[in-house]
Order: C-alpha cells, then sequence, then structure tokens
C-alpha cells in the first residue's frame, strides 16, 4: 500500500470565541441567513437545556462562521477550540479512512470482510463468512443494533481484537445485504480491517490519510487524550442537563468516541464538500459521490450511502442534503452537507439524551434548513418520556410506602392461611417487580441496565431503585410473614 502524500491544512479565519462571540470571516461577505443561524442556534440551546454549543458554516473553500455559545463541563467559556466527542458523525469519517485504502487497492468494497479480517466471526459463521465491506459501510450486514461489543469504556490491551472477539456471540437478524440495520459494530469491525490492512493502530492510520492532511489538528482519537482534554458532557435528569463525566471506548474511535473541536469537523465537511480543491480533500470526488449517494433505503426521506445519510428533506428548496449525527453519553453531534448549494453546517453540543435525541438533532438540521433558504421547524420531544418518567417514579414511590408499611403491627387474630397467602403474594410480586425492572424493560430495548443509566440517567436510576426497592419489599414481606407466623404458633400454644 502505497503511503498518501500529506494534502495542505485547510486553515480557518477569524478569531478564538468568547462568550457568545461571533467571529465571521472577511471573505465571502457575511450572509443574512449567517446571522439567521446564530440566532436561531441561539434559541435552540436555551429551548433544550445545552449547556453549551459551538456550530460552523463552511463552503468547499472557506470557513464562513464560526460561533458558540454558553459554557462546557468545567465552567468555561465555550470557543472554537473546545473539544467535544462527535458519536457517529464517526462514521463518516471512519469511510473516508475506508475509501482511502480502496483507492489504493488495498481494500475493495465488495470483498468478503474475513479476506482483511480472518478472525471475524458471528454466531452464524456462514452469514459472517458473506458479509462484505460495502455491507458494513451501508449498514446491511445483519448485525443487530445492540451488541455487547460496542460503548466498552472499561476495555484496554487490544481493544479492536477484544471487541471483535465479543462479537462471535451475536446472531444476525438478516442476511448480508439484505436490509438496513443500523449498527455501531458494523463501524467498529471496519476500524479493526483498516488496523490489519495497514498495519498500524486505527488512530494512525486515521491520522496518517484523513485527519492530518485535512488540519485536523486537535482531533481525540485515544483515551489518553479524552481524559487529558475532554471537558465534561451532560445527560438529562428529570429533563435538565446534569454533569456527566466522559467516559471513553478504546475500540470506539472508528463507531462514535471520535472527537475534537468545531474547526476540525468544519475542515472535515469541507473536504467533503471539495469538487477540484485538491487543497481541501483526501478523496477523489468520484469516490466522494459514491458515499453521498444513498444505497440502501432507510424510512422517511433517507436513504444511506457510505457513512452517510442522503436525504431529500431540503429539494422542495432546490438543495439535496447529506448529513449524519451522532452521540455519545454527554455529547452530539451533527453535519450537514448542501452540495448544490455548496455549503455545510457542524453542530456540536454538550449534552445528550435517549428521549431528548430528535430535540437535538433537530437543531443542526433545523440550521441546515436554513442555509439551504428555508425556515426552520423545531423538533418536538420524545412524548413517552414525561409519561415513563411519572409511571416509574409513582412505581418506586408505591412500592416505597409499601416498605414503610411493614413496620406497622398487622392484627393480633390473623389467620395461618392469610399469612401465608399475603407473604407469598406479597413475596412473589416484590421478585416480580424486581425483574420486570431490572431485566425484562432493558431487554425490551435490546440493553442491559447499566447501558440505560449510561444514556438515559433518570430512566436507567429509576430502575434500578424500581428492582432494588422490589427486592427489599420481597425479602422484608418474607421475613415478616415468617414472624407473624412464629408468633401466631407461639400463641396459638400459651392459649392450649
Amino acid at each position: 500500500m502505497r503511503t498518501r502524500a500529506a494534502v495542505a491544512a485547510v486553515s480557518t479565519v477569524g478569531a478564538v470565541l468568547t462568550t457568545g462571540a461571533v467571529a465571521p470571516s472577511p471573505s465571502p461577505p457575511p450572509r443574512n441567513d449567517l446571522a439567521a443561524v446564530d440566532a436561531y442556534l441561539g434559541e435552540r440551546r436555551a429551548a433544550t437545556n445545552t449547556p453549551g454549543l459551538a456550530y460552523a458554516v463552511v463552503t468547499s473553500d472557506s470557513v464562513e462562521r464560526l460561533g458558540a455559545h454558553a459554557h462546557d463541563g468545567n465552567g468555561d467559556v465555550v470557543t472554537a477550540t473546545t473539544p467535544f466527542l462527535w458519536g457517529s458523525v464517526a462514521k463518516p469519517v471512519t469511510a473516508t479512512a475506508v475509501m482511502t485504502l480502496v483507492e489504493d487497492g488495498a481494500m475493495a468494497l465488495d470483498e468478503p470482510v474475513r479476506t482483511y479480517l480472518p478472525a471475524f466471526t458471528l454466531a452464524d459463521p456462514d452469514a459472517a463468512a458473506r458479509v462484505t465491506v460495502r455491507h458494513l459501510l451501508t449498514h446491511t450486514s445483519g448485525i443487530p443494533e445492540h451488541t455487547s461489543a460496542t460503548d466498552r469504556v472499561e476495555s484496554d490491551g487490544a481493544p479492536y481484537a477484544e471487541a471483535v472477539a465479543e462479537l462471535a456471540h451475536s446472531q444476525p437478524v438478516s442476511a448480508p445485504g439484505a436490509i438496513h440495520q443500523y449498527s455501531s459494530a458494523n463501524y467498529l469491525l471496519l476500524g479493526a480491517a483498516v488496523e490489519e490492512v495497514s498495519g498500524s493502530s486505527f488512530a494512525e492510520y486515521l491520522h496518517d490519510a484523513v485527519l492530518d492532511p485535512l488540519g485536523m489538528t486537535g482531533a481525540i482519537t485515544t483515551a489518553e487524550q479524552a481524559h487529558a482534554r475532554l471537558p465534561g458532557g451532560h445527560g438529562y435528569v428529570f429533563g435538565h442537563p446534569v454533569g456527566v463525566s466522559p467516559g471513553y471506548a478504546p475500540a470506539g474511535p472508528s463507531y462514535g468516541y471520535l472527537g475534537g473541536t468545531v474547526e476540525d469537523l468544519a475542515h472535515f465537511a469541507m473536504a467533503q464538500l471539495a469538487d477540484g480543491h485538491d487543497s481541501a480533500r483526501v478523496l477523489e470526488p468520484a469516490s466522494a459521490e459514491l458515499m453521498h449517494t444513498g444505497a440502501v433505503r432507510v424510512g422517511g426521506t433517507q436513504r444511506y450511502g457510505l457513512g452517510w445519510r442522503d436525504d431529500t428533506r431540503n429539494d422542495d428548496l432546490g438543495n439535496s442534503t447529506v448529513w449524519h449525527g451522532g452521540a455519545v453519553p454527554g455529547y452530539q453531534a451533527t453535519i450537514a452537507l448542501l452540495p448544490e448549494a455548496d455549503r455545510a453546517v457542524v453542530v456540536l453540543q454538550n449534552a445528550y439524551g435517549v428521549f431528548q435525541d430528535a430535540e437535538l438533532l433537530g437543531t443542526g438540521l433545523g440550521a441546515a434548513r436554513i442555509l439551504a433558504g428555508g425556515r426552520a421547524e423545531p423538533a418536538s420531544g420524545d412524548a413517552t418520556y414525561a409519561v415513563l418518567l411519572a409511571a416509574l417514579a409513582a412505581a418506586v414511590a408505591v412500592t416505597g410506602w409499601a416498605l414503610f408499611r411493614i413496620r406497622k403491627p398487622g392484627p393480633r387474630a390473623e389467620h395461618r392461611r392469610g399469612i401465608l397467602l399475603g407473604t407469598a403474594s406479597w413475596t412473589l410480586g416484590g421478585l416480580a417487580l424486581a425483574g420486570v425492572a431490572w431485566f425484562a424493560v432493558p431487554s425490551l430495548f435490546g440493553v442491559s441496565l447499566a447501558r440505560i443509566r449510561l444514556w438515559a440517567p433518570d430512566i436507567g436510576w429509576l430502575l434500578t431503585a424500581l428492582a432494588v426497592t422490589g427486592l427489599v419489599l420481597a425479602v422484608a414481606r418474607l421475613v415478616s410473614g415468617i414472624a407473624r407466623l412464629t408468633t401466631r404458633r407461639t400463641a396459638t400454644a400459651a392459649l392450649g
């Protein structure tokens, strides 16, 4: 494999930002829609209770606007050099790295993944043998959405090798190439394949082929960098942001745990727009176009290409939209390209919650709608969030009250049969409640309770509280029942 020539770094313009400041470039002249985007993002940050936000608007050869609002997790002002994690926006970056290998002839899109990654297998080895590089890029491999191989923040040693081995237990949900099933495990495998083909770590190859040539000097690609430089993010508890420590999965840069500044991601957006600007891209235009073109239907207005969503949402404004959103606990990111307008927008936010996903993603897509010449329609929140919070809080309260009531002595004259039935009912009920909270509800979503606490802290901790109180209630009622039976037997013997 040939070594890729370094490409001149893309330089940004404008001063480093301070509180809410906006630094327009002197060329091209400011546009009215840039002010509209800045105002819109400020409104959306307040509406979603997002502590901090940074954004960029670019063309293929210039940065039109850099902006920032409010504070990071350390209480410092968000600027153009504040790092964020990008979540699944890492996927188009990884797809770009893969395409550099395809252009070099080191990989082929329709070659089985095992050609490059012999250790890869699934619970169905025959299905695994038919998975190609293209299947991974388009999420059509059949690998399920939720696996134990991703978000392994405790992993060390050889993280990609360990994660690939973990996938051997995953049962495919469909035949390779049959349907689009979004799964971060696809891009975990691409990261592992890049390591095998390049002979270097994924982070090293990514720097050599993509990040360094594009001047993405603030990129975060390792756990050490994340721990040293990354401010804390935020989760949502009862709708309000609460600080969370930034966890980092060592095998995560290829699918979600890549990060950096808004300037870094702005450089990447410029490269994806570039058509003929050799100093601003690392791929041939034909490769970028292939990546941006929808290959499989996702639903609604979207088709999925090679690491990008090809969307018709702004076709009414004469602009196609190529975008990707992403999130990890504490952070959310969106990158949206408007090829016909030769413009793109990047939005980074330092908060995330599963039930706030549509609103946070809507912030970035709304900004793209404004740049396309339209009016942004704010996305609504998940209606089930408040209902689920209320139901779980009520269940915990009722269970806690039932536990408190055990302290009250029951009636003196109790029948043995009544004590047995009452004890059995409460004990089995408490155990059932604990089982539903600890196992059944997480299984319904295909994740563990620990994973729920990671992505939706308030829901996760309410489920944990319900499981614990249910278990304690079962044990307490059993002990109380045994004590009442013993008291009754003693009283009966004394009367006899």
